[in-house]
């Protein structure tokens, strides 16, 4: 009808005074519908995981680690075989990640969102906050997509949850500051409780700096005989097109400098 409308319109002699000419134009695409049951919102978290999982696990620096693991084999079959194996944890992790992100609009957790909003983000930043479990404070040559998620994600506000399912199960804690609409600073404490005999607390500061760079400073204290401590520094840049570029210091009993260089096709 608005096409007819606009065609006899333009029939017109006096429709269009001089020099005026008018556009039209109907669009019949429509946006994507939200998620709403649990498998449309688990499509939906595993597309948006895959990518950044998948260049954590197969970056070039890694391929470089095991170069030097595999040193004095034949390089050409066990090269295939690490790499396939990477694929599939990162294949399993998306999946796993997926169910967590889709499980957060459950009922429940809606609920508890209107009326234990405490209790509710509690239950997200224990089932759900997965690029938490990325951050690795202590590892200077360790940086991925999925951290650089992570500081997004911190700076939102206070983020907190409990993972009693791990090896080395552990609580946290996580808080941006900001001075107006700018984040000055990222913290992040980590709380292990090995069999609650070793006890061990890991901190992780990320101050942003200018032309997208970012400082991070780790630090772990082990509360044991010989109370080891263990420090880390690291700078980082990201890069156009989805790459980052980073140079980290250890300092350990062997202390080592790491840097590296990731690039997105």
């Amino acid at each position: 009808m608005a096409m007819t409308a606009g065609g006899a319109r333009a029939a017109e002699p006096d429709a269009n005074p001089p020099g005026f000419e008018s556009h039209f134009s109907l669009s019949l695409v429509s946006p994507p519908p939200e998620p709403v049951v649990f498998w449309q919102r688990f499509d939906y978290a595993f597309d948006n995981r895959a990518n950044d999982i998948f260049a954590d696990a197969l970056q070039p620096l890694n391929v470089v680690r095991w170069n030097v693991d595999l040193r004095g084999q034949d390089f050409s079959d066990s090269f295939r075989e690490r790499a396939a194996s990477r694929a599939r944890g990162a294949f399993l992790r998306t999946a796993e990640y997926g169910a967590r992100d889709a499980s957060m609009e459950m009922p429940l957790l809606l609920w508890l969102d209107d009326y234990q909003s405490w209790f509710a983000n509690l239950l997200r930043g224990s089932i759900d906050n997965t690029s938490e479990e990325t951050v690795k404070p202590l590892d200077a040559s360790h940086e991925g997509f999925e951290q650089a998620r992570w500081r997004d994600e911190a700076s939102r506000g206070t983020h907190y949850g409990l993972r009693p399912l791990r090896t080395s199960p552990y609580a946290y804690v996580s808080q941006g500051f900001s001075d107006g609409e700018r984040t000055v600073l990222l913290a992040h404490l980590r709380y292990y409780y090995d069999s609650f005999a070793r006890h061990r607390v890991e901190f992780a500061f990320s101050v942003p700096l200018d032309y997208a760079m970012s400082l991070d400073v780790g630090s772990s204290y082990e509360f044991a005989a010989h109370n080891q401590q263990r420090v880390a520094v690291k700078l980082v840049k990201q890069l156009r097109g989805g790459g980052m570029a980073f140079a980290g210091f250890e300092v350990r009993q062997h202390s080592r400098l790491i840097a590296g260089i990731t690039l997105g096709w």
